[in-house]
């Protein structure tokens, strides 16, 4: 299965890159990143291309044939700057999953699969009042609502699942595994499991809550390592 990635050098992105490269059941994976990768992870199978991109809201035609075949995209951009958080977060987001409708990613009559890295406490509601996080949460909600929109529009060609994570640790945190559900944490290992997972086989909800995210997470890393990966 050949798969589109993005934020392959951010925390969350570069963990699902290197859960990614360690399934079996992914063969070729097309990263597109603001710069090239500062630490080359372990590909052994050379599955990983990496694209710099400095716009991610135009994608030409060689770009596109270079992602040509992708059954899904992994939408893990993070944002730096919250002065530029409406343009990573909704227009580049946007512009992505258009691109990819449009220039039929997957093939023609199938569906690609769209999972993109949302939050907690998002709120799709842009007119309710907010009391903390306002900002992002709406900013993050719009994105939402319009990939939601464009699912509606392409049923046949594009599904969205959106995956909201909470507080997510480092992989080697000494936050206690048993205090997690309490503290509303997730390890990144796991989230990153679960959003590949996602990508290959889907889920049977549009959205990824942290409960989800976090026992499904642990269930395939364990099931990985009984299967000796």
């Amino acid at each position: 299965m050949k798969i589109v990635l993005t934020g392959p050098t951010g925390h969350i992105g570069s963990n699902v890159l290197k859960a990614a490269l360690a399934h079996p059941d992914i063969t070729s994976i097309i990263a597109f990143s603001r710069r090239e990768l500062p630490d080359s992870p372990p590909d052994p199978e050379k599955k990983l291309r990496v694209v710099v991109q400095t716009d991610f809201t135009i994608y030409s035609d060689e770009t596109l044939k270079t992602c040509a075949g992708a059954e899904a995209c992994i939408w893990g951009m993070g944002v730096g700057n919250m002065e530029k958080s409406r343009s990573i977060i909704v227009d580049s987001t946007i512009a992505a999953a258009k691109a990819f409708i449009d220039g039929k990613l997957a093939g023609e009559g199938k569906k690609l699969r769209f999972v993109m890295l949302s939050g907690m406490f998002v709120e799709k509601d842009q007119e309710k009042k907010l009391w903390f996080m306002t900002e992002g949460r709406r900013i993050r909600g719009e994105a939402e609502l319009e990939l939601i929109r464009m699912q509606k529009e392409h049923p046949q060609a594009f599904v969205v699942h959106i995956a909201r994570p909470g507080v997510v640790t480092a992989t080697n945190s000494l936050f206690p595994a048993l205090l997690e559900p309490l503290a509303r944490f997730i390890n990144v290992d796991d989230l990153a499991a679960k959003m590949v997972d996602t990508a290959i086989n889907g889920h049977t909800t549009q959205m990824l809550e942290q409960d989800v995210l976090r026992d499904e997470g642990k269930r395939l890393r364990n099931q990985a390592l009984m299967d000796g990966r």
